[in-house]
């Protein structure tokens, strides 16, 4: 933070400098251009008196430069890389007060100074640098305020302000470190004049000054520094006249003021130009501390000055206590302003009271001007110096005029200088040496030859003298002439104009040293008024000058020095082989580049130097003889410096080891003489892997392969130069170890339940299982490692897999479920083995599954149901898996378990039907079951639905006579199986007569039976209507009998004798029955007709299948083939014809073989007897049904 500190109080402090002095750089001038290329030549050309300037308010003068602090950072100890802050400076003239000289807090016009109050602001700024480790930017805000005064722009007070700031832009975030807020005010005493006006090239002054510095200001980084007062002396010098190296109009003419220390140190130059009334170019170096700034002018904005005011004396010249006439003029736009009040003023008196003690005050004196614009005075110069030392003059003041406007910022001002010489003359022509400037070319190299350079040449350099001539006399000097003389003794003259007093009259002479000059001293002589044709020329002694050079010869830079040395040796190089043509000594100075790229300078003497370079590199050694002209020679030489490889050196404490153990080498010796880095002289790099890391003096590591095992380091010093060094041990077979393995599942790893050495997984039947092993072992070991699996050791243990490799891989799936064991063992080439690894594995049974049935579609009584069904379970259960039928899930027909799990029908296909459709099931179970009991079953759906009976009827008389015994019969009718078992046959004998009284003829259930026999006892139409029944709405269908009238009354005996005949009747036919009971089978008998026969229900069968099946029986109840009872409830039937027609086809066949008669033979009328024929049912037993079958 120290450091820090320094670096931002060394940029105040050049800031402060810089705002007084300038900033300054060396710029070559363009050399004149040549007249001509002889031995002598001159031109000549008149130098203008060049005086102090007058300011105005708002006159600006705006700078670009930048600050390099490269040297300053490098010796501050600051950890930065910031080498330059490049910013601007603009100067304003803001205001024209009193300068409080005397420091009393009052302003009195006669002992205080006019002044200018000229602000300044400057930016400087250093982006993407690094300072103490941080990355931002680094900028410098400075204001500054000074008071310089008017007469001769020398500064009394100058107030700088400072803010240093580091900016560190984090994400988008600036973030501004204040470095410092500074306030330094100095205080000069006398005033610091640098300028001394008017100026002429070769004058020099000096100064001796006091500054008293104060500061304020707050810092966290910067200790603000004490009050101080010290006394300096510092010294100037119009070294040239010329182009400054900055291009601006109107400055191709500037001089350069040149500054020195007290030492005689260069610390700085600035270039004045006339036409901005400025600086145009400065730089400046601030002593200590390795800072150098650098400003040029941008631009020169003037005020406006719309009147302007200049003040005119008798002689810029004046002797002692001098009576000096003056005059102010006043003009705007180039014409004369009357009666202006203006303001004359010299402050010459004020001046020696505050800066010698002196009683004086300055004069004063108000004036307006007249009709021609001027006004007019006479002043005593006076005999006070200033305070500077000058030679030929006892001091320069200033003069000053003015008028003011309605507002300060209107002040006019004008200024002149006259210079106080004790020695004045009325006319005094001088040759002014000092003042003589001189340009050396050679090559293409032009330079101003100064103290520094020296004042030399050689032959063929080309060299141009500008000789002044100055007229120190108060009055116009008269033409004459100017004699040079060359050094070879030749002679050139040209004519000086008539010049006014302090005027100046530069001659060019040009001369080109001849090849043949002989080394030595020569002169270049000027005479002025050579034949003293001037007799008023009151001071003869300074009309003649000489300039003195010295011709000599370069000097021969021979470099004596090794190209091949090793590092860490020292090199020892010379240049005593140089000499210097011309005699004399020379001085040696030898530059060698360091290690680091900067170059390391020495002067020796005895022109022996040594340097020892402790890295390898190439590296460029310079010599620089200088001989006593300044002439210089230069010789160089590359050297290449060679490194020193690095030492090393390994042990081991072990010449064997079992492979797969660790064996450690260790670095015994290692070292780099050359290297730059004590503490890591050399880096080591082991060529395996270590388990300390690859880098590092110890390496321990795992042979894994048997056999030789060569363990190799390398070691590189700093400049990348590697030496090696090998160790070989032997290293011994192992028994394979650590077995292990792995089971996947497809592309899955299967995770064991239970971890460590018996490893457990539990698994499902059918899994395609992969078992992975592996062990360790040698790397040669590796791939004949034998891997011998038992997959299934307790239940299979003849079924082993051997695989040789590395890694085995096997496939196995477990069929049963319960547990299993697999093991592995790993044997090497050698016959070591591992220990078994045993793998224990739960094998789940998986239940079988069922395949999605599609819906059924619905099907009818007796239609076939046929389905397959599709199961699935591992393959080893496949075989096993019973699949089953439950076709009845309402019943538990096994009494085992549940109703829904019965086999009725054990197969996975079904053909099945059902005839009623009142007790089939709404749906069937199907259920699969393996081998472990695990079972799946699914319910599906039917819909079995009734189908209606198709009726058929038939009679065996359509026409029968009233009281004929007619027989019915539903013979055709058609419905499935169960429902023709079980089909119930009602007839209504007359649909057209309501029977039961319910309103509908046509309902009357009058008779039922497949067949039945009717006689009907009146004529007429019968419409009869046979329904047939099953557990639906049943089908009818009629029949249309056409009944005749009887041809005898014996009905109508009936009806006169009808009690009678009927217990007649009876008594007959029980003694018929009787005696038909004891005949033989083929006696025929008559049966009473009797009503509300019961009826057997029996299997449903069309009456076709009743004649067509012999096994037919309908009065088997042991087979259950009748039907339930119902009781007739049709009306009595009607009487039988007493003819009754005889009936046609097989129904009369068929009543003839049941009775023995013809139908003709015997006829029954139902409402006479009361009885008819017994009915087919009752008149038949089962013998004479089956032979009516067999027939």
């Amino acid at each position: 933070m120290r450091s820090r500190a320094r670096l931002s109080f060394g940029l105040a402090f050049l800031m402060m400098i810089s705002a007084q002095s300038g900033v300054f750089m060396d710029f070559e001038s363009p050399s004149e251009e040549l007249s001509d290329l002889r031995i002598m030549e001159s031109t000549a050309r008149s130098v203008n008196l060049v005086d102090v300037p007058a300011w105005k308010i708002n006159d600006v003068w705006s700078y670009d430069g930048y600050l390099d602090v490269g040297a300053f950072v490098a010796s501050s100890g600051v950890s930065s890389n910031v080498q330059y802050l490049e910013g601007t400076l603009t100067q304003t003239v803001s205001d024209i007060e009193w300068c409080d000289v005397d420091n009393d807090g009052e302003i009195d016009w006669d002992l205080d100074l006019m002044c200018y109050k000229v602000e300044g602001d400057a930016y400087y700024e250093a982006e993407d640098v690094n300072l103490d480790g941080q990355d931002g930017d680094l900028i410098v805000h400075m204001d500054t305020e000074e008071w310089i005064s008017v007469s001769d722009l020398s500064v009394f007070r100058e107030v700088a302000t400072f803010n240093i700031d580091f900016e560190v832009t984090i994400w988008w975030w600036t973030v501004t470190e204040d470095i410092a807020d500074l306030t330094v005010t100095n205080d000069y005493h006398p005033t610091l004049e640098g300028y001394d006006f008017p100026l002429s090239v070769g004058e020099v002054w000096e100064t001796d000054y006091t500054v008293e510095t104060d500061y304020s200001g707050t810092s966290d980084y910067v200790t603000i520094p004490s009050d101080s007062s010290s006394s300096n002396t510092t010294s100037w010098e119009i070294v040239s006249q010329g182009y400054s190296g900055t291009f601006y109009n109107g400055c191709a003419q500037s001089y350069n003021i040149t500054n020195y220390d007290d030492n005689g140190d260069e610390i700085g130059y600035k270039w004045y130009c006339p036409a901005i009334r400025g600086d145009i170019r400065t730089s400046y170096s601030v002593a200590g501390l390795g800072i150098q700034a650098e400003h040029e002018l941008s631009t020169y904005q003037e005020a406006g000055r719309g009147k302007q005011v200049t003040v005119e004396i008798g002689y810029p010249l004046s002797p002692l206590d001098f009576e000096m006439s003056a005059w102010i003029n006043v003009t705007s736009q180039s014409q004369p302003v009357s009666d202006e009040y203006v303001r004359f003023r010299y402050e010459i008196g004020a001046y020696d009271a505050w800066a010698n003690g002196g009683n004086g005050i300055a004069f004063q004196h108000n004036l307006t001007t007249e009709s021609n614009g001027s006004a007019f005075l006479t002043f005593n110069t006076g005999h006070l110096p200033d305070g500077t030392a000058s030679q030929g003059e006892l001091g320069s003041h200033g003069i000053i005029v003015w008028a003011s406007g309605s507002s300060p910022a209107n002040t006019l001002l004008g200024t002149t200088t006259v210079t106080i010489d004790p020695e004045v003359h009325a006319i005094d022509l001088v040759s002014r040496a000092e003042g003589v400037t001189v340009e050396r070319t050679r090559g293409n190299r032009t330079v101003t030859l100064d103290n520094n350079i020296g004042f030399n040449a050689i032959p063929d350099d080309q060299l141009t003298f500008s000789v002044p001539v100055l007229n120190r006399g108060l009055l116009n000097s008269p033409a004459t002439t100017l004699l040079v003389e060359a050094p070879d003794g030749s002679t050139s003259s040209t004519e000086i104009p008539s010049l006014s007093s302090l005027e100046e009259m530069r001659v060019d002479v040009v001369w080109v040293v001849p090849e043949g000059q002989q080394s030595g001293d020569i002169s270049l002589t000027f005479t002025v008024d050579p034949n003293e044709e001037i007799a008023a020329d009151g001071n003869r002694s300074n009309n003649e000058g000489s300039f003195a050079l010295f011709i000599g010869r370069l000097p021969v830079a021979s470099l004596s020095i090794v190209s091949e040395s090793l590092t860490m040796s020292e090199v020892s190089f010379n240049g005593l082989s140089s000499y210097d043509l011309d005699g004399g000594s020379f001085g040696c100075e030898f530059t060698v580049e360091k290690l680091d790229g900067e170059s390391w300078t020495s002067s020796e003497e005895d022109c022996v130097q040594e340097y020892t370079w402790d890295d390898d590199g190439v590296f460029l050694v310079s010599l620089t003889i200088t001989d006593d002209e300044s002439d210089q020679d230069h010789a160089e030489a590359y050297i290449t410096i060679l490194n020193r490889p690095p030492e090393v050196e390994i042990a081991v404490d072990q010449s064997s080891v079992p492979v797969l153990s660790p064996v450690t080498f260790d670095v015994e010796e290692s070292g780099d003489l050359d290297t730059l880095n004590e503490e890591a002289p050399v880096e080591i790099q082991w060529h395996l892997p270590c388990d300390e890391g690859q880098v590092g003096v110890r390496c321990t590591v795992t042979p894994e392969s048997e056999g030789p095992f060569t363990m190799g380091v390398t070691v590189m010093d700093d400049d990348g130069v590697t030496t090696e060094d090998t160790l070989t041990i032997e290293v011994t077979n192992i028994a394979p170890t650590n077995p292990r393995a792995e089971v996947w599942l497809g592309q899955n790893r299967l995770v064991p339940q239970m971890l460590g050495e018996n490893a457990r997984y539990t698994v499902n039947e059918g899994d395609v299982l992969i078992l992975r092993g592996w062990a360790d072992d040698s790397a040669n070991d590796l791939s004949g490692l034998q891997h011998h699996w038992s997959p299934d050791a307790e239940l299979q243990p003849e079924l082993i897999v051997s695989s040789t490799g590395h890694q085995s891989e096997i496939g196995h799936t477990y069929d049963l479920s319960g547990q299993h064991l697999a093991t592995l063992q790993v044997v090497d080439d050698d016959g070591a083995s591992t220990e078994t690894l045993i793998i224990q594995f739960l094998v789940n049974n998986i239940a079988p599954s069922i395949s999605p049935v599609a819906p059924l579609l619905p099907v009818i009584e007796d239609e076939l149901v046929q389905l397959s069904i599709e199961v699935s379970d591992t393959l080893g259960d496949l075989p096993n898996l019973i699949t089953c039928y439950d076709l009845d899930p309402y019943a538990n027909s096994d009494s085992e378990g549940n109703a829904t799990d019965d086999c009725d029908l054990e197969s996975q296909h079904l053909a099945h039907s059902w005839s009623d459709a009142t007790t089939a099931p709404d749906y069937i179970v199907f259920h699969v079951t393996d081998d472990d009991g695990e079972s799946a079953s699914i319910a599906i759906s039917i819909d079995v639905r009734n189908v209606d009976p198709d009726p058929r009827a038939s009679t065996s008389d359509y026409n029968p006579t009233v009281g004929d015994v007619i027989v019915l019969s539903a013979n055709g009718t058609t419905d499935s199986q169960f429902d023709m078992e079980n089909m119930l046959y009602v007839w209504d004998l007359d649909i057209g007569k309501d029977s039961n009284g319910d309103g509908d003829p046509t309902n009357d259930i009058d008779r039922t039976g497949p067949w039945i026999e009717v006689s009907f006892s009146s004529e007429g139409t019968r419409t009869v209507k046979m329904t047939a029944l099953d557990e639906g709405e049943g089908a009818s269908m009629t029949l249309v009998i056409e009944v005749k009238k009887e041809p005898f009354s014996f009905g109508g005996m009936m009806a006169d004798y009808g009690l009678y005949v009927v217990l007649l009747g009876l008594i007959v036919i029980l003694v018929t029955v009787l005696v038909q009971r004891m005949r033989p089978p083929e006696v025929i008998v008559e049966a009473s007709v009797v009503e509300n026969v019961s009826r057997r229900r029996g299997r449903k069968i069309s009456m076709d299948d009743a004649f067509d099946d012999p096994e037919y029986d309908p009065f088997d109840s042991d087979k259950k083939k009748r039907g339930p009872k119902r009781r007739a409830d049709g009306p009595d039937a009607e009487s039988a014809s007493p003819e009754p027609e005889r009936m046609d086809g097989e129904l009369a066949g068929v009543f003839e073989e049941l009775t023995g008669e013809a139908p003709h033979e015997e006829a029954v009328t139902e409402e006479s007897t009361g009885t008819v024929a017994a009915s087919v049912d009752e008149a038949l037993d089962n013998e004479d049904i089956e032979a009516l079958f067999d027939d």
